[in-house]
This record gives structure tokens, C-alpha cells and sequence, in this order.
């Protein structure tokens, strides 16, 4: 079965806000600049060296992918959300609380007729995020 992952893209803060992430969600963090590929950094500008190329944050089987490299083409809508489905009623409300702190909630964690906890917030990077833990 193929796997689905979301691509984030960031205006050179890729690392600050997959940090982030790393932070509230745990799970293991890779980061890869431009200039740790000689063949990419001898591409692109010299202020680019820093920048991250490609980020994965590997949370159980799921990885959310980002990256700095949209600079000229910002991706702009609010037609992408990440649903974190949670595996306790614990888990949602500290998940939900570490990503929103700067950010925007949009619904608080709160119970729904579908028999679930869910709640809906957009980040101090402007990503939206849908937190659902389905009650058994």
C-alpha cells in the first residue's frame, strides 16, 4: 500500500518550525541543508547554504516532509490541513496545547456527535492542523 505524506513548505524556517513540531509531537527529526550537497549549494545562491533542503519528522509510520526551496513560489491556500488522529484523549489535548502556543485555534478540543475529541488550529507558521481522537 502506498503512503500519503504531507509536504510543508517554508520561507526560510524550515528548521525553526519542524523543530517545533519535533518538540510537541516527538518521533525522530532528519534535516538536510543545501550546502551539506555540493552539487546543490554549487546551484544556488551562496545565502541558501543554510537553508534546509529537505526535513522529515518521522512520527511512528507517518513522516511530515518540508522543506525551504518554494522561496520564489509560495504556495499560498488554505485548501491543505494535517489531521493527527490520536491514540488518547491525553495525547489530543497535549498535542493540541504544544502546537497551538503562538498560534491561532480555530475549534477547541471538544466533543463531537461523530463519537470523536477534535478540535482545529492554524500555527505560529500559518499550518493548519485537525487533532482527532475517536472515543471506542
Amino acid at each position: 500500500m502506498p503512503k500519503v505524506n504531507p509536504y510543508l513548505n517554508f520561507d526560510n524556517r524550515c528548521r525553526e518550525a519542524m523543530t517545533f513540531y519535533h518538540e510537541c509531537l516527538g518521533g525522530d527529526l532528519f534535516l538536510q541543508t543545501v550546502g551539506e550537497l555540493p552539487e546543490m549549494a554549487a546551484m544556488m545562491p551562496a545565502s541558501f547554504k543554510d537553508s534546509i533542503l529537505h526535513a522529515e519528522l518521522t512520527i511512528g509510520d507517518t513522516k511530515i516532509m518540508a522543506s525551504d526551496m518554494n522561496r520564489d513560489k509560495p504556495l499560498e491556500g488554505n485548501t491543505c490541513q494535517t489531521c493527527i488522529n490520536c491514540d488518547s484523549e491525553e495525547q489530543i489535548n497535549d498535542f493540541f496545547k504544544k502546537l497551538s502556543a503562538g498560534g491561532k485555534v480555530t475549534e477547541p478540543v471538544g466533543d463531537m456527535p461523530w463519537g470523536a475529541k477534535y478540535g482545529s488550529l492554524t500555527d505560529k507558521f500559518g499550518k493548519h492542523w485537525l487533532f482527532n481522537f475517536q472515543k471506542r
